[in-house]
């Protein structure tokens, strides 16, 4: 079995952008990929922003297919600023079409 991917449940997550919520939770997830930094997963049902479609998308072999989120919020427009994974591997099948935001553009804590 490979372990460098890892998912599991987390109590509270929060994001915010310039001090604004703009995402809260107790159905999160943290994504623990070895060599990286820890994610945070958010249903999009707790994302209080507008999310559309970014520039960008992949394959993560160990997590499966993902693409950009653009998000919106207050008037501000941040490209590119989250990400989904929608066609999962395994491991990651309870965080599909979660959201995860980039930590260089939001506010995150968790715990």
């Amino acid at each position: 079995m490979d372990d460098r991917v890892t998912v599991e449940p987390i109590p509270h997550i929060r994001v915010a952008h310039a001090g604004q919520p703009i995402a809260e939770t107790t159905h999160g997830f943290v994504v623990h990929e070895r060599g990286l930094p820890d994610r945070y997963y958010v249903p999009r049902s707790d994302v209080r922003a507008e999310l559309s479609d970014g520039t960008g998308a992949g394959t993560c072999p160990w997590k499966g297919e993902w693409k950009h989120l653009d998000v919106s919020v207050g008037g501000t427009h941040i490209a590119n600023g989250a990400w989904t994974y929608f066609a999962t591997k395994p491991v990651t099948d309870v965080a599909r079409d979660f959201v995860a935001f980039y930590e260089s553009k939001f506010e995150i804590t968790a715990g």
